[in-house]
């Protein structure tokens, strides 16, 4: 495929990434050296310098050397954003293990698996998640379980609202050891093991599970290094810019972007363990957040929220979103409502989060932008694998160093989905004549009405021009006439409910789009299905439908 996207890439941007090859904590070393008494996190109003995030990640690192951890040993951080998964997920770099960073919101059975697969040995867990653990410890066997607080670190005034979940008082375990013990008992002295930067593993990072039995994508010290560089590069982070993290760190974007990005280039991360649309705003006003990464439900919740124009959010200057396509009613709306331009990215846990992003220069509503540093792609015929014309839909695959070496124990799906270095991301996309690039939608999404093609994200992108949609999604349900029949299941807009009735919606719907592409079915609901990174989970709305049938 030609590189279209050459003529697109900013005139002040390099075509190259040029940075020292060494292990991301190695970065945080040199920020607590060059900027000790720099507040690098501040939760809730407790604020952490440089220097003691960087002592305190070397004394859990020399912890699990003594609790018998070997360059290699997988840890897993079963928590929630706050400063202990910085702690824990720096210091297993330091000690040369393999963070497998688990989902707070798993049950038993999802975390059980993810242990076992991945053969963690050591788990750190928030109290309130440790009778899960305690149930797993029943049928495998964890060699250590750390238990922690959101109170080991929230300040004793928090200067912003605290989520209710949040606010119960800390708990201790039997036969459980305490993470701020740990901290206290050792010295900041960690050996330092050798790295091979391409192919010793930093992370295994689980896929979400929208496709089958979640996998760990194999991502080493070089990947995780260059997507982290590449994102504060593009997004020309300044000493004194201030990052709001609210994405969850288990997920990739939250953890390149939300914890990795500040940590590397030595500046401030004011962190947030729950997302509240309201401690949101309230973070980017009192603390003069300049850089905010988000999902599009985040973004909707910002819009729509009923006194935003009573905070200042003008000190944000670099917004952008993933997760899914951001219809362009909702962008416009977002540059009205809060000032800067929204820009859409791309990527997946198996490239360690960005693979394209939008220029802030020269951003294209719809579009996920064009590749980043270092990537090539290609779209291909999803059955023959020939590539395809500039304009044509198919396949995106990908290549490039943040490219998973394949799946951890799972050498017939990385077959399926890596060859010769290419990953095939599983996405229906397009490339337009100036190298920008569009998500259709997932191969597993599409639904066929009729003989036709359609794609949700098309619908849903219309459906949101609505006035009484605050959020939408699309499925196919089947139907014995047209194969499947289109069903959208609505949140409305509170001032919506109770007024307008799923029949007016299809009779809207059915003039604006073609007769096989609106839906025929409208269901109003309260809450939509969502993974721990924000995605909607359309699968969990088929298999309710296939319930009901």
């Amino acid at each position: 495929m030609e590189k279209m996207w050459v003529k697109s890439w900013p005139d002040d941007m390099p075509q190259k990434l040029v940075f020292p090859n060494k292990p991301l904590c190695d970065f945080l070393r040199d920020n607590a050296e060059e900027y000790p008494e720099k507040v690098a996190i501040n939760y809730y109003g407790r604020e952490i310098g440089f220097q003691e995030l960087d002592d305190l990640s070397e004394r859990f690192a020399v912890a699990l050397n003594d609790l018998g951890l070997k360059k290699g040993g997988r840890v897993s951080l079963y928590l929630e954003n706050c400063p202990q998964f910085v702690i824990a997920y720096y210091g297993t770099l330091k000690a040369g293990g393999v963070v497998v960073a688990a989902n707070p919101m798993f049950k038993e059975d999802e975390l059980l698996y993810e242990l076992k697969d991945s053969g963690t040995e050591i788990i750190i867990a928030l109290d309130h998640l440790y009778p899960l653990v305690r149930e797993i410890q029943k049928k495998i066997q964890l060699s250590q379980v750390i238990v922690t607080s959101y109170w080991d670190f929230l300040p004793d005034n928090p200067v912003l609202p605290v989520h209710p979940s949040m606010q119960p008082p800390k708990e201790v375990f039997p036969r459980t050891l305490d993470f701020l013990d740990l901290l206290q008992k050792y010295e900041p002295e960690p050996p330092r093991p050798e790295i091979n930067m391409h192919d010793d593993l930093a992370l295994l990072q689980y896929t979400s599970g929208t496709t089958g039995l979640p996998k760990g994508a194999m991502i080493t010290h070089y990947s995780l290094l260059f997507n982290t560089v590449g994102s504060a590069v593009w997004t020309r982070i300044a000493e004194d810019d201030v990052h709001l993290s609210v994405l969850p760190f288990f997920h990739v974007t939250g953890m390149i972007h939300g914890m990795n990005r500040p940590i590397y280039t030595g500046t401030t991360n004011v962190m947030i363990s729950r997302f509240d649309t309201e401690t949101a705003i309230k973070a980017i006003h009192d603390f003069r957040c300049t850089v905010w990464v988000s999902i599009t439900t985040m973004n909707v919740a910002v819009i729509n929220f009923p006194d935003i124009h009573k905070y200042n959010l003008q000190s944000l200057k670099h917004c952008s979103s993933g997760g899914a396509p951001i219809p362009k009613e909702i962008l416009q709306r977002w540059r009205e409502i809060v000032g800067p331009e929204l820009v859409e990215g791309y990527g997946l846990s198996e490239t360690i989060s960005q693979t394209h992003v939008n220029p802030t220069s020269n951003p294209r509503y719809g579009s996920i932008g064009i590749p980043h540093f270092g990537v090539e792609c290609r779209i291909v015929d999803v059955n023959t694998q020939e590539e395809l014309p500039i304009g044509e839909e198919g396949e995106l695959i990908i290549k490039g160093p943040m490219v998973t070496k394949g799946y951890w124990n799972n050498p017939e799906e990385t077959e399926k989905v890596l060859q010769d270095g290419w990953f095939a991301t599983g996405d229906i996309a397009r490339m337009d004549h100036d190298g920008y690039f569009y998500i259709v939608e997932r191969k597993k999404d599409m639904i066929k009405a009729s003989g036709y093609s359609v794609f949700p994200a098309e619908v849903e992108a219309l459906m949101y021009e609505h006035p009484a949609v605050q959020e939408v999604a699309v499925i196919g349900v089947p139907d014995p006439h047209r194969g499947e029949n289109i069903k959208a299941f609505i949140i409305l807009r509170p001032q919506y409910k109770g007024k307008v009735a799923d029949k007016e919606m299809i009779v809207w719907a059915k003039n604006k789009m073609a007769a096989y592409k609106y839906p025929r079915i409208v269901e109003f609901v309260d809450e939509l299905p969502k993974t721990g990174s924000g995605k909607i989970l359309k699968r969990a709305l088929r298999d309710r439908e296939s319930d009901q049938c």
